[in-house]
């Protein structure tokens, strides 16, 4: 067999498992990650539902990125501080669910990590 065939029968292979985990509890551990799409005063939307495993209830760190300059080729030019906490209390629909603000600033465009 071909190392062209054998790698892509590889990349088949592990997206099968990848879709086989989506509603695992390694799946909400380590790739159950979105994005804060709405901030107001009326509600806050993160791009995380249904089909991703979204509950009523679970909790989410929110993480803001830097980009700064690298101090040196090859370094990673980005730093990453949390800046608050959120609440899932309302599923939209598969793909958002609106929360309440916990602790913290967060912003559009913050990103969100469901806490351990």
């Amino acid at each position: 067999m071909k190392t062209s065939n054998i790698k892509i029968l590889l990349l088949v292979v592990f997206g099968i498992f990848l879709a086989g985990c989506s509603n695992t509890a390694f799946y909400h551990k380590n790739m159950m990650r979105g994005q804060v799409v709405e901030q107001s005063t009326d509600r806050t939307l993160i791009c995380i539902g249904a089909k991703h495993g979204a509950e009523i209830g679970q909790k989410y760190s929110v993480i803001r990125f830097h980009e700064e300059i690298a101090p040196g080729e090859g370094d990673d030019p980005y730093t990453i501080e949390k800046v608050g906490t959120v609440q899932i209390t309302k599923i939209v629909n598969d793909h958002f669910a609106t929360v309440k603000l916990l602790s913290g600033d967060i912003a559009a465009k913050d990103m969100v990590e469901l806490e351990n």
